[in-house]
């Protein structure tokens, strides 16, 4: 069920119906944001699966913001495998492999991430199902004062790939999707990142998500 802070397009569904078409060649199964999938592929161990958010940034799409994108990750249970990010306002391609290695437009790159948390750039946002009360505001608040700068895009899918390729230090949000950040922690992790999801309980495949390129920031 969507909230009033939730904001859908026919563009989403057309987007996701292409993705999957062209992702059925593999035969295996796909989670996608609009059209839903087996949700238990999460706790499967050893499945192999895609999962697809054809347009994230819905909102930003919507108002003719530059900050959105299709992604794409492969899965095997619980851990990312590979995760694609399309940029297309930017014309910008990031691409993780895990044990290989992460790629901005076909280039290696190598994450420069700060060595200081207090120089870090945190990415972070609202979701839909966030907590928003004045107590959660609070500890939010006071948590931010620990870097040095902090970054709002209204894309999860962008702000942990610009982790993931070391265009920003750490990724802070809850109450977020698998489809949001499943091709972004792919990202972080083929960069030598880290990363920790907690299930909210809210709903299937719902998360508290942390990634880093330190551990000790998380």
């Amino acid at each position: 069920m969507l909230s009033a802070a939730d904001v859908k397009l026919k563009a989403d569904e057309d987007a996701e119906r292409l993705v999957r078409d062209i992702l059925a060649e593999s035969g295996l199964p796909i989670i996608g944001e609009e059209l839903g999938g087996d949700a238990a592929l999460w706790e499967s161990g050893n499945e192999f699966y895609w999962v697809v958010d054809p347009i994230d940034g819905t909102y930003n799409y919507l108002r003719d913001q530059p900050a959105t994108c299709v992604s794409i990750a492969l899965m095997r249970g619980k851990e990312p495998v590979i995760g694609a990010i399309r940029e297309f306002a930017a014309d910008n391609t990031f691409l993780g492999v895990v044990d290989k290695g992460v790629f901005v437009n076909g280039v290696t790159v190598k994450p420069a991430w700060a060595t200081e948390i207090s120089q870090a750039c945190l990415m972070t946002g609202f979701p839909a199902a966030a907590d928003k009360s004045p107590e959660a505001l609070t500890g939010f608040l006071r948590d931010m004062g620990r870097f040095k700068k902090i970054r709002m895009i209204g894309s999860a899918a962008l702000a942990v790939a610009y982790v993931g390729v070391g265009r920003a230090d750490v990724y802070y949000e809850n109450a977020t999707n698998l489809w949001d950040v499943a091709a972004g922690l792919a990202l972080v992790k083929a960069g030598g990142g880290v990363y920790t999801v907690t299930e909210t309980g809210k709903r299937a495949l719902n998360f508290n998500v942390r990634a880093a390129g330190r551990a000790e920031w998380l």
